[in-house]
């Protein structure tokens, strides 16, 4: 009897031993792995793609806020919310930095270089653009892939950004190394390890330039850039991320072409009357550019003109018309609708949104991957209201397949153009690199309908005797300036012109410089100062016990020792 007992309890305990080993199996999810069971091609896919989406929420805002496209909301204090920035909070940090952070050991630990370099100039743009949007952020604490830190400390703007620059140069001693393999997906450069460390190079000096007015060292340290020789100062080293065509699961197209390109018409946006009335009106003459960033709906010479000369659209649609310019507006300035049917809106217009959606100017084949704006101009067609469900069905244009231009060929000689001027770095020669920016920009916008396999009707491409009488004739301007800010001001000028699609560059520059000084002003005549930083988000001031909330949007982040008087 007692034998037969011993082993009933011999039998309980290796069953019991078992069912725990499988029950402790089953704990581990494989739809969920663990960190050293992740595949660093894959995280390093899933960084570059939401990267690409941190870039063009962050983006967007300053497109907004530098006129590049409308900006909504009667006063800078209310026009955005806390709330606004969750998202790109939670992109930037949960997945950008922490899949970084996760992926950096694993790759290190199989000597993928490669992964580990372009990850940390990833993080390092990342991180300084956090700063040059909200200020002080949590850095150092933050972003752990294991969230062993749950309220990461805030951190010195400054401080973050050392570290950034420090990042940059770990990424380039880190790229030079051999690896074990290259990424099977560079979304950006397509296995071009060589132009992620040009890419580091001009991020420092983008960087530099960002924080001369707090460094007395800058133009030592972006000589020691243009030492290297090695920055992106050519189209082939452009810093882009690349849409796709397809329309479901998932939809790859350009973020602006699906908010433009529907079935309702442009329903999603309002381009900026400023920026069109830069280049269509404020010159006396037409920016050849202008039909590539914007696809009109309707032409207004060809429309039944009002008593003012503005064209006779329905009431319901352009609220504006038949009104008078505020009488805060410089004269000639643009107001309710730019040059021959651009319709877009005002600087802080808060009005609702009427049924003008076969109305509103679309964004072009450039950058969004749209369609080229080969509307006639004053043909005598009896009816000159163009419906985009109409004319653009389908999957018009490049059908989506644009770029964020995240750093161009043409900013670099634009940013050294500005060095030239108020630093004094030694070599530089202002005219010849803001020359070198305009035809840069020019070459990037006019052959970028090619790289679609796009031919725009022929009929309306403009010739290369348009291109040289723009940039000739703004260099007769810039020759003719009196001082080095009023040249400063005409390359600004040129610099907000040729960065659209990317609103993280204008935004910087306006605050560094002031620049360009006739920016539309706010609709409201008492709109409240501009804003120096946003909002921290929702998410980081109530989940954080370390977030505090501005005061207001006049907290400057620590480089921004600029213009006071900004519109």
């Amino acid at each position: 009897m007692k034998r037969i007992i011993i082993f009933a309890a011999v039998t309980v305990l290796l069953v019991t031993a078992s069912c725990k080993k499988r029950l402790d199996d089953l704990l581990v999810n494989p739809n969920t792995p663990t960190l050293d069971k992740a595949d660093v091609d894959l995280y390093f896919n899933a960084v570059q793609l939401s990267f690409a989406d941190f870039y063009n929420s962050l983006s967007d805002r300053g497109m907004e806020v530098t006129r590049q496209w409308n900006q909504g909301g009667s006063t800078y204090l209310n026009a955005y919310r806390p709330e606004t920035f969750n998202g790109v909070w939670s992109t930037g940090y949960r997945s950008v930095l922490t899949q970084i952070n996760s992926m950096e050991p694993i790759a290190r630990s199989q000597n993928r270089w490669y992964h580990v370099g372009a990850g940390q100039l990833l993080k390092a743009y990342t991180g300084m653009a956090l700063v040059d949007f909200f200020g002080d952020v949590p850095w150092f604490e933050a972003a752990s892939p294991t969230q062993s830190v749950i309220n990461p400390k805030v951190d010195k703007g400054a401080d973050i950004y050392k570290n950034c620059i420090d990042l940059l140069d770990s990424a380039i001693l880190n790229l030079n190394k051999t690896q074990a393999s290259n990424p099977t997906n560079d979304l950006y450069y397509g296995g071009n390890k060589a132009r992620w460390i040009t890419l580091a190079n001009t991020l420092k000096l983008k960087a530099y330039m960002t924080t001369r007015l707090v460094d007395a060292t800058a133009a030592t340290k972006i000589a020691a850039v243009l030492g290297t020789g090695n920055i992106i100062d050519t189209e082939a080293e452009d810093f882009v991320f690349r849409f796709g065509t397809q329309l479901e699961n998932p939809n790859a197209r350009h973020p602006k072409y699906n908010s433009s390109y529907r079935a309702a018409g442009g329903v999603g946006i309002y381009i900026s009357n400023y920026l069109a009335w830069e280049m269509t009106t404020e010159k006396g003459f037409v920016d050849p550019r202008v039909r590539y960033y914007f696809r009109r709906q309707i032409n207004a010479r060809n429309n039944q003109l009002a008593a003012n000369g503005q064209p006779a659209i329905a009431l319901t649609a352009l609220a504006c018309q038949g009104q008078l310019s505020p009488g805060h507006y410089s004269p000639g300035m643009a107001f309710c609708m730019s040059g021959d049917g651009y319709f877009g809106r005002d600087h802080g217009d808060p009005s609702g949104i009427p049924p003008d959606a076969t109305f509103r100017t679309a964004f072009g084949i450039y950058p969004a991957g749209g369609e080229f704006d080969n509307l006639r101009v004053n043909t005598g067609a009896s009816s000159s209201l163009v419906n985009i469900a109409v004319t653009l069905t389908g999957t018009p244009g490049a059908r989506g397949a644009g770029i964020h231009p995240i750093w161009l060929s043409s900013y670099t000689h634009f940013l050294l153009a500005e060095a030239a001027l108020v630093l004094n770095v030694s070599g530089l020669n202002a005219r010849t690199l803001f020359d070198a920016g305009m035809r840069q920009s020019f070459s990037k916008v006019m052959n970028f309908p090619a790289t679609m396999s796009v031919t725009p009707d022929p009929a309306f491409v403009p010739a290369s005797t348009e291109v040289d009488f723009y940039v000739n004739t703004v260099l007769r301007s810039f020759d003719a300036a009196a001082t080095n800010s009023a040249k400063l001001n005409i390359v600004m000028k040129e610099y907000h012109i040729a960065s659209f699609g990317n609103g993280i560059e204008p935004y910087n520059n306006y605050r560094r410089t002031g620049m360009p000084t006739n920016l539309q002003p706010m609709l409201n005549p008492q709109p409240g100062p501009f804003i120096r930083s946003f909002w921290y988000p929702t998410d980081h001031v109530t989940l954080n016990l370390n977030g505090r909330q501005k005061p207001d949007n006049t907290v400057k982040v620590f480089w921004d020792n600029g213009s006071a008087n900004l519109f």
